[in-house]
């Protein structure tokens, strides 16, 4: 037997924290035994010497692997499985208007709505991957711009249309929004909750002061507060649906009085629907120093009973969901694009189109992009880190050489080592 290429060993008293990133397992020992089980994996002569209780354990996790497994060759395999998964994520812009400016804001807020013959073309499309694609499940993703400034106009139509469709063929669907919140008012509820909304990602910008400063509109007495009774709302009223709360942070709004804030709204009984996920700012510069106040803010919020990621790795395969066969996005105007993260929005050529039966053409120099394994790269392929973060975005592949962890405030081994911690007291 032979030790994983990924393992992650952080001795750091007075315990020995061991990750695997091939399977996400993780444990911790004391430290003095840890030690000298990890130097105890040089050679196989060593390996046969642990003793069985724990090389079990290291087997299991993938810490141990076969002398002829080639992890690399497993790697793309389950990129592959999860690249050709016929499980269907269509982002949906209805609009690229927003109600709100936000100073950080990546689009532009173009005046724009769906036509009704765009309209037909989504729908002739949903039921060209049902029919004829045999989908698996479709998920609706809606997206924007602010895409609840047309809930009835554009969301509930389409909606409407791909449930009868998934229902008529035995397809499971459910649809989900990223969305400021603005206009998830009570009056609404029973309507999302018909049109089967489980998940939305929503953002805040910092405690109350600074998040009305950045959302803002004529008439509304704070946006912070009214975001955070449309979340109480929802949670209340549709069985089974979860937020992602997105705090949106900068050095100058990182700051604890939010989570005081966030309780005084969102009932004890919904908080452990709320996950909450700090962001940086993409204008923001990466600051390593910051790790501490952003984890002190993450365990402020699961104190008060919210979810929580402390570990954020890639655990897919895949480096970002526009890899897939099966996502896409289509925007207001018709266009057919991967990437809503980027220009590619606001060109006015288009990259790809709906057809008159429903399937999709490509700009075969564009879709290239996103069948590229972004990850085979000397340098991608010679990193231990490789399975839990798999290289660059397909859209920076080729123009940049920067590590994803490079461009963020995570400190790779202290958030192992918390995770592990916490994992350990919910256990005991």
């Amino acid at each position: 037997m032979k030790a994983s290429n990924y393992n992650y060993i952080i001795n750091k008293t007075p315990f020995s924290y061991w990750y695997n990133g091939m399977e996400n397992a993780f444990f911790r020992l004391p430290i003095n035994l840890g030690l000298k089980v990890q130097r105890m994996l040089v050679d196989s002569d060593s390996i046969a010497m642990i003793p069985n209780v724990i090389k079990d354990k290291l087997t299991s996790g993938g810490f141990l692997i076969d002398d002829k497994v080639d992890e690399l060759a497993i790697i793309d395999e389950r990129y592959s499985q999860m690249v050709n998964q016929k499980n269907y994520f269509l982002t949906i812009l209805p609009t690229l208007n927003c109600n709100y400016k936000c100073w950080y804001c990546i689009q532009n807020h173009i005046p724009s709505k769906m036509s009704e013959e765009t309209m037909i073309a989504v729908k002739r499309h949903i039921k060209h991957m049902v029919e004829v694609e045999r989908i698996e499940s479709l998920r609706l993703e809606w997206f924007g711009g602010e895409p609840f400034m047309y809930l009835k106009q554009v969301v509930k139509p389409i909606c409407e249309y791909a449930m009868c469709e998934c229902e008529k063929h035995g397809v499971p669907y459910f649809a989900s929004a990223t969305t400021n919140g603005y206009f998830l008012t009570p009056n609404v509820t029973d309507l999302i909750k018909d049109l089967k909304f489980k998940s939305f990602q929503i953002t805040l910008d910092g405690p109350k002061e600074e998040h009305d400063k950045v959302k803002y509109m004529n008439g509304l007495k704070s946006s912070f507060d009214h975001v955070l009774r449309n979340i109480d709302c929802i949670l209340s009223n549709i069985e089974g649906a979860t937020v992602v709360l997105r705090i949106n942070y900068t050095d100058s709004n990182l700051d604890y009085r939010i989570v005081d804030q966030v309780n005084d709204i969102i009932s004890p009984k919904n908080r452990s629907r709320v996950r909450i996920m700090p962001k940086k700012v993409w204008q923001e510069s990466v600051c390593k120093n910051r790790f501490k106040s952003i984890n002190t803010l993450l365990d402020r919020f699961e104190q008060s009973g919210y979810a929580i990621t402390r570990l954020d790795l890639v655990s897919s395969f895949i480096p970002c969901y526009t890899c897939m066969q099966y996502y896409n996005a289509i925007s207001f105007d018709g266009k057919v694009l991967k990437c809503t993260a980027c220009n590619d929005l606001y060109e006015e050529k288009s990259f790809g189109k709906i057809n008159q039966d429903g399937s999709l053409s490509w700009d075969k120099d564009y879709i290239k992009r996103y069948k590229t394994m972004s990850h085979k790269n000397k340098k991608c392929l010679a990193c231990n880190k490789l399975p839990v973060c798999m290289g660059l975005c397909p859209r920076d592949y080729g123009k940049s050489k920067s590590c994803k962890f490079d461009l963020m405030d995570l400190d790779f081994e202290k958030s192992i080592i918390r995770h592990i911690d916490a994992c350990c007291v919910e256990e005991n």
